[in-house]
């Protein structure tokens, strides 16, 4: 069951930035007691349909947070699935399952990036920094959420991993230690790193940098 959305957890990535009805939800928590959690699935399902049925609210908004504008999303989300149909065994408590399938998204994620930089480095693709700027972008929805991603690109991984959970899939700092695999000390230090990098690097767009002062507000650390 989707977690109810909070105004004060879920603001817009940047103000008029129009975001899908999914993400813009907090991650879900990852430990929970509830281990006959309800799921509704057609009485002939599957292991395989209730397994889906649980964990892709999960797995739909980790892959929306990070590849919302991104052509290989759906393949990279196949992928997730994949590898949590085959894991999914190991899982010993099933109240963990949405958990452990969030860090499955996250890792999977995670190499995606690293193969894409080392492949820049290796210049058998384009980086995509010839892109040129334009002064009259369209402000709304998937533009500025598509010049927020290509500036995150340039953040080193150890940041733009914590700092995108952030920013645009607005979880804590506890929430995002427990996906990096990170103490919570480690995550404020990561996310105060990033985003002094972030608006550095977004002030020389045009789309972006009359909105650097939402940045900031979304991702200070609230969680004491």
């Amino acid at each position: 069951m989707a977690p109810t959305p909070s105004a004060k957890r879920s603001p817009a990535i940047f103000a008029g930035v129009a975001r899908a009805p999914g993400p813009a939800e907090p991650l879900p928590e990852l430990r929970t007691d509830d281990s006959a959690r309800l799921v509704l699935v057609d009485k002939d399902a599957t292991p395989e349909d209730v397994l889906y049925a649980r964990v892709a609210p999960v797995v739909g908004r980790v892959v929306w947070t990070y590849l919302a504008t991104d052509p290989e999303r759906d393949d990279v989300a196949q992928e997730i699935f994949l590898a949590i149909v085959r894991g999914a065994p190991s899982v010993k408590d099933p109240a963990r399952l949405e958990g452990w399938a969030a860090r499955v998204a996250v890792n999977a994620i995670w190499n995606v990036f690293r193969r894409r930089k080392f492949r820049r480095w290796l210049s058998l693709e384009s980086s995509g920094d010839s892109e040129p700027l334009i002064d009259h972008a369209d402000f709304e929805g998937r533009e500025v959420l598509a010049r927020t991603q290509r500036v995150l690109e340039h953040l080193p991984l150890k940041e733009r991993m914590p700092f995108t959970l952030k920013l645009l899939g607005n979880a804590s700092v506890e929430e995002i230690a427990r996906l990096c695999n990170c103490s919570s000390r480690t995550i404020k230090r990561r996310l105060n790193d990033a985003r002094a990098r972030f608006i550095r690097l977004a002030e020389r767009d045009p789309a972006l940098r009359g909105r650097l002062g939402n940045v900031s507000a979304l991702t200070e650390d609230h969680d004491g």
